[in-house]
């Protein structure tokens, strides 16, 4: 009875190591109870038992290495370098000095993430002066950014031929040049529940909130289109337009922001909240205050940069609180054009000049 005991108690160790094991190895065992050979049999299986849990346990390591949780400038750069689909950069409560940038790429179902760790005390990506540097740069698809600062650097976060990048509830401030900015191609992004304020600290010309797309003429690739720019807070002291919607661009979509015009300075054209020369966007559901800044000539342009462009666009129930009755809330230059719907302004004043169909 001893010995039929213990081969009943080893049975149930290795059924409950993995009921597989015990199929697998069913007719070796049989036969080796038969000549009452237990030991051999367990000495054999028991390690092939440990090796499957170790491989699982193995596995488990991989997937929480996806997970890479940092407190230091270092850490966050070696993350950055290495990122790839599905990995996660949780950034402890704290200030991060350094031009961050990546060239990882996530994919559609699996992302790559930058993000606090604490979203109610904000890690900061600072960089070392206003006069040169980003906080943050991707040069990669489908990332995820969010609940982060951006600060002291000459441009606050670019992102460079990086598709299905999703930007959310950051705050980018104090900035040489532009806030953020989709560039060299980068396509189907969103910046939404985010704040742009103080700009232009090194040059006013150039210190857009949002800007889309680039200039003729530069070195990036102009085909920036469809992306979204939603509930954004821009303002006060961004010193050149708020939005400058490029040439060549197509399909950009701002809607249900605010803007303050506190700070627009006038320098390089910088007039406007919103700037088009690209074609099809559509401002929709937005509000803006002058804020008794008689630098802003328009609230919303359109400009002719390269023909065929500045046209097609949709501009309609936004609300706008302009100072000065002479300002236009949307003002077409050249051969540029747009369909207005819906809007208002006060106190009253002019409301559109040049091609605009209203309906």
């Amino acid at each position: 009875m001893k010995n039929g005991t213990d081969s009943a108690s080893k049975l149930i160790l290795v059924a409950r190591s993995g009921g597989f094991i015990l199929c697998v190895t069913a007719f070796m065992l049989a036969a080796a109870l038969a000549q009452g050979n237990y030991s051999n049999v367990f000495a054999q299986m028991m390690p092939q038992n440990l090796q499957l849990n170790k491989a699982a346990s193995d596995n488990a390591v991989d997937r929480d290495t996806k997970l890479i949780s940092c407190s230091t400038a270092t850490c966050l750069s070696s993350a950055l370098k290495t990122a790839g689909s599905g990995t996660t950069i949780e950034l402890a409560s704290g200030t991060y000095k350094g031009n961050f940038s990546s060239d990882g790429n996530g994919t559609g179902s699996e992302p790559i993430t930058i993000r606090s760790q604490d979203p109610d005390h904000p890690a900061v990506l600072s960089g070392y002066g206003t006069s040169s540097g980003y906080s943050l740069r991707i040069r990669g698809d489908h990332w995820i950014i969010r609940d982060l600062q951006m600060t002291n650097a000459q441009k606050g976060i670019i992102l460079d031929h990086a598709d299905y990048t999703l930007i959310s509830d950051v705050e980018v401030y104090n900035i040489g040049y532009e806030g953020v900015h989709f560039r060299d191609s980068s396509s189907y992004g969103t910046i939404q529940n985010s704040r742009i304020h103080h700009t232009g600290r090194t040059s006013p010309g150039f210190g857009e909130g949002v800007y889309v797309g680039s200039a003729e003429g530069g070195s990036y690739n102009q085909a920036t289109h469809y992306n979204t720019i939603r509930n954004v807070i821009i303002g006060p002291h961004v010193t050149a337009e708020h939005i400058d919607i490029k040439e060549r661009t197509i399909g950009t979509l701002v809607e249900n922001c605010t803007f303050y015009g506190e700070g627009i300075s006038g320098i390089n054209y910088a007039d406007s909240f919103i700037d088009i020369k690209g074609n099809d966007a559509i401002i929709r559901g937005n509000v803006g205050y002058q804020s008794n800044n008689y630098n802003m000539v328009d609230a919303i342009q359109l400009h002719e940069i390269v023909s065929g462009w500045g046209i097609g666009s949709q501009v309609s129930h936004n609300t706008l609180y302009m100072d000065n009755p002479t300002v236009f809330l949307l003002a077409g230059y050249g051969n540029t054009s747009a369909f207005a719907s819906q809007n208002m302004r006060s106190p009253a004043g002019n409301m559109y000049k040049g091609n605009i169909t209203v309906h």
